[in-house]
């Protein structure tokens, strides 16, 4: 049972060696990310053992692995040296010519497709030194963004709740399909379409209902989705070698329509227009290098020619 602890003696190097001890589960891993010898990481963890009255790290085979009060630790132990950093950048300007740290943007592929090239080239130009990392979309985003100091350009309907965002762009739905489809003859109407084939991007795996199913509801009508993939460029060899269609983002399918041979066409009923936002955990709110970050995602947008939203 874990006894009683003196917080006024547990000094924040404390903190950093369970933290790094934790995260990576290997002494010597810890130890350089900490900048000592592997014997003094070893000696911290005899001591963090001894504070906790556990082992927090226990050998399986060639690995250590977390106990259970060691699991527990480590979002706490995260969260006490995130704090602690934040301390110590309150106030402090950033300099992106020097940064030499990670920036991670979580985005589907058809955000990234239209975006990249241009945050890519103003990355380049002020700020040469740092690594961009760009990751999908995660079930958990809030606590991705969280544990990760990241950002993340979402629909705001799909925002998390939790999340600070601010509006970056717009984009409107188009139907995609092959040329030579039997639907590019004859009239466009709401009931062709629902009677095709489709295909959905569900960028999360998840088949669900959305604004076209109620929409086509409305209507007394209902379609069928044979395929579903989780990201829009899945979507292209399937629709340019077949009937079915799909309803994708204008940006995206423009992009892609060369390419693949595929015809963009108006969706023929009204679908609301995507507000897609920049979203990012409220505890990286004032910190000076995401401030930084998102005004240059917003420049992006600018340099790509996307649509911006109204402003009030």
């Amino acid at each position: 049972m874990l006894h009683e602890m003196n917080v006024s003696t547990f000094d924040l190097n404390h903190a950093r060696a369970l933290h790094f001890l934790l995260e990576e589960g290997h002494v010597a891993r810890a130890a350089r990310r900490l900048g000592i010898t592997p014997a003094a990481a070893s000696n911290a963890l005899r001591g963090l053992r001894r504070d906790f009255d556990d082992a927090l790290l226990v050998r399986t085979g060639r690995t250590l692995a977390r106990t259970a009060l060691g699991e527990q630790l480590r979002g706490p132990a995260r969260e006490v040296l995130a704090a602690a950093e934040r301390l110590f950048v309150v106030g402090v300007p950033f300099e992106p010519s020097a940064y030499d740290g990670e920036l991670i943007l979580a985005t589907s592929d058809r955000v990234a497709e239209v975006l990249l090239s241009a945050l890519d080239g103003l990355l380049t130009a002020r700020a040469p030194r740092a690594r961009l990392s760009v990751h999908t979309m995660t079930v958990d985003l809030a606590a991705f963004l969280r544990e990760n100091d990241g950002l993340a350009i979402m629909p705001g309907a799909a925002r998390e709740r939790g999340l600070s965002s601010e509006k970056l762009f717009l984009d409107d739905f188009v139907c995609v399909l092959r040329k030579g489809h039997p639907l590019l003859k004859g009239p466009w109407t709401i009931r062709r379409f629902a009677a095709a084939e489709h295909l959905l991007v569900a960028p999360l795996g998840r088949t669900q209902r959305g604004a076209v199913d109620a929409l086509l509801e409305t209507q007394g009508l209902t379609r069928r989705i044979a395929r579903v993939v989780n990201s829009f460029a899945l979507a292209m060899p399937l629709l340019a070698a077949s009937d079915r269609i799909t309803v994708l983002p204008r940006s995206f399918a423009q992009a892609r329509a060369r390419e693949w041979g595929i015809v963009v066409r108006p969706v023929p009923f009204e679908l609301p227009n995507i507000e897609m936002e920049l979203s990012w955990h409220p505890r990286h709110e004032r910190d000076p290098k995401h401030v930084w970050f998102r005004a240059l995602l917003q420049e992006s947008v600018r340099v790509s020619g996307l649509p911006r939203p109204a402003t009030r």
